[in-house]
């Protein structure tokens, strides 16, 4: 941590700003000694609270990690300490943490600056405070990631003008992140935030808005199994709109092209230009294997799980009816020179025509990351009227989706945890969702087990034989953070 602070502190940033906020070449340290005339120099600072996000949500950090350790994807080798679950202290992600306190250290510095700011005039004071409300969201999504990666973690929200204040202040409990730093934060971005659609952010809409710290916020309680407080949230979002417009794409396979960035049904999503030095490599995932076939033999990311393949077109009397449209926007598949006489499926999504992949194999692209989009919102805001006992007020918001993606309607007694989780899985795969899902309703153990210990399809190679132990569903806490801090102490189990 020590080192980390002073690399945030002896750096500089550029105090100009333009039109093109977050649309240029990122800078991701704060000088906590720089001075700030106006809103115009606030806000450039602002930018190294979002630009460390562009790291965190490349091709192979938090996505690829996610969709490794869920039951969606395998690793090239299939034998992986993470996709496996014999995780050791070996196997800590210290990037993941080092990024996410980039943003929450930056976070905490640009606040104390607003907070320390006089405004000229009533429309200063409206600016900076959007910018206050944008940093507490950039925070709490940092400190939202790292307690669900990694459990109790430090808590850092004042400014460190000394980085030795950041030495020995212990790992503090996940239950007091949420309630005295993640909920707060999201709560006053939602005060502050603009809304979608707002004339503030033309031009500039990766930023943060009331309606991402909405459903940002909705997540929270639904990961805090507080269905109440998740249904008041996201119906201020769905219901009244307090956040904006917002509204599900009609055609599934238009969701996240590069020419369709911050669309009506994008929430929050991380912005990446080639041209700028931005690239994003999301593709890559596909592996060695299926990359020959487009140019691209650099690949090594995760390959799909056949049980993904059969969760999409499947017919049976649970599933209804094959899910061709989003299969179809999610999913290649081929047969392998060589390889088995069975398709094989691997990640479509983030991934341009087959015939650009070569060309951008060396540019990278534009894709974006959505963190959240509409469709998630509506999928967690029907879980929250479920797990309200209000399932004939959720059926609409779950066959809203279906039904984009032309299938027929659920009926309320279908809509036990295993259907909901079965249409999140469908809708959302591979956007960081599926993992942190499985954890938070309690099925990761059994789900993630049976995938490693269960053929199926082309999937002969087993290299596990019993269930995943429950405590490496949580990353050991890095080598490095404790050998400079002795009070952080490391999760049980490592």
């Amino acid at each position: 941590m020590k080192k980390i602070i002073n690399l945030l502190i002896i750096a500089t940033l550029l105090v100009s700003c333009s039109e093109e906020f977050l649309d240029r070449q990122p800078e991701d340290a704060l000088s906590t000694g720089a001075f700030y005339n106006n809103p115009s120099e606030i806000k450039a600072g602002l930018m190294a609270c979002y630009s460390p996000y562009q790291n965190i949500y490349s091709r192979s950090e938090v996505p690829q990690y996610l969709e490794i350790i869920s039951d969606d994807a395998k690793d090239v080798l299939w034998q992986s300490n993470d996709y496996l679950f014999k995780k050791n202290t070996g196997n800590s992600r210290p990037n993941f943490w080092r990024d996410h306190y980039k943003v929450i250290v930056n976070s905490n510095n640009i606040i104390n600056i607003i907070e320390n700011y006089t405004p000229l005039n009533s429309s200063e004071e409206e600016l900076v405070k959007v910018y206050k409300g944008e940093a507490k969201f950039l925070r709490a999504l940092a400190y939202f990631n790292l307690v669900r990666l990694y459990g109790d973690v430090p808590k850092i929200v004042e400014r460190l003008d000394d980085p030795t204040k950041a030495i020995g202040i212990g790992r503090t409990s996940a239950t007091e992140i949420y309630n005295s730093v993640i909920i707060p934060d999201l709560e006053a971005a939602i005060a502050d935030c603009l809304k979608k659609g707002d004339a503030g952010l033309q031009g500039e809409e990766a930023r943060a808005t009331k309606g991402a710290a909405m459903t940002i916020l909705g997540k929270v309680y639904l990961t805090l199994k507080n269905h109440s407080k998740a249904e008041e949230v996201l119906k201020r979002l769905i219901v009244s709109k307090e956040a904006g417009e917002y509204s599900l794409l009609s055609d599934f396979s238009q969701i996240h092209k590069m020419d369709n960035k911050f669309n009506d049904e994008s929430i929050f999503e991380i912005n990446y230009n080639a041209s700028l030095g931005q690239p994003n490599f999301l593709f890559k995932w596909m592996t060695n294997e299926n990359g020959y076939l487009y140019g691209i033999a650099s690949g090594g990311g995760p390959v799909i799980m056949f049980n993904l393949m059969e969760d999409f077109v499947e017919d049976n009397d649970w599933i209804g009816e094959p899910d061709w449209t989003r299969y179809n926007a999610t999913l290649d598949s081929g047969l392998l020179e060589g390889g088995s006489p069975e398709l094989q499926p691997w990640p479509k999504k983030f991934t341009p025509e087959t015939s650009t992949l070569a060309q951008y194999n060396i540019t990278g692209t534009d894709y974006n990351y959505m963190v959240t989009r509409y469709a998630d919102a509506l999928l967690m805001y029907g879980e929250a009227l479920v797990g309200n006992n209000k399932a004939s007020e959720a059926l609409p918001y779950f066959n809203m989706v279906r039904e984009r993606a032309g299938l027929n309607g659920l009926t309320v007694d279908q809509l036990d945890i295993d259907r909901i989780l079965h249409e999140r899985r469908l809708e959302l795969a591979f956007e960081g969702h599926r993992y942190f899902d499985l954890v938070r309703t309690d099925k990761a153990v059994e789900k993630i087990s049976w995938a490693l210990m269960t053929i199926v399809g082309y999937d002969a190679r087993i290299f596990t034989t019993e269930p995943i132990e429950e405590y490496q569903l949580l990353l050991p806490i890095p080598v490095g953070e404790i050998q400079k801090d002795a009070s952080l102490n490391q999760n049980p189990g490592y």
